[in-house]
């Protein structure tokens, strides 16, 4: 009776576990960036910011060809960010939600849209729109994400 009580939690935490993974991937994001970002240790200190339906933007970020994911993100304080999972070598760089934005602030707000563009090196790059110096890019400079403000 112990035994079947074992195998049947070891089979419900497996259940639940492959649960949570297949609605990642039902909600757009891939596999390898849900593990990337779970080996990074990051599961436990943000959360996706809209849960069942997650801010997900795909776009060539790091300038290598391939597609990698932008994921919004909430820190345990409720500060927005944004998590980049680079498709090749799988690292995880987080952009606000308590980490330097690069103008000063460590939070994307809450009003602000995003969205992906390409830039003319035919790299892509986050464009947030919000209101004052809230307009701006988010882009990689080959090492680590930094804030360009709008010229407007």
């Amino acid at each position: 009776m112990k035994r079947l009580a074992i195998t049947l939690t070891l089979w419900l935490t497996a259940a639940t576990a492959g649960a949570q993974s297949l609605a990642r991937v039902a909600s757009g994001i891939p596999a390898w960036a849900d593990s990337a970002f779970a080996n990074a240790g990051l599961g436990t200190r943000y959360a996706l910011t809209s849960g069942v339906n997650p801010d997900v933007r795909w776009g060539d970020f790091d300038g290598d060809g391939f597609l990698d994911v932008a994921l919004g993100i909430v820190d345990g304080s409720r500060r927005r960010g944004i998590a980049f999972i680079h498709r090749i070598d799988r690292s995880v760089h987080i952009v606000g939600a308590g980490q330097p934005v690069g103008n000063g602030r460590d939070e994307l707000p809450v009003v602000a849209d995003w969205g992906v563009q390409r830039l003319r090196s035919h790299r892509d790059a986050i464009r947030v729109d919000g209101s004052g110096d809230w307009k701006g890019w988010i882009v990689w400079n080959g090492q680590s994400y930094v804030w360009v403000q709008d010229a407007d």
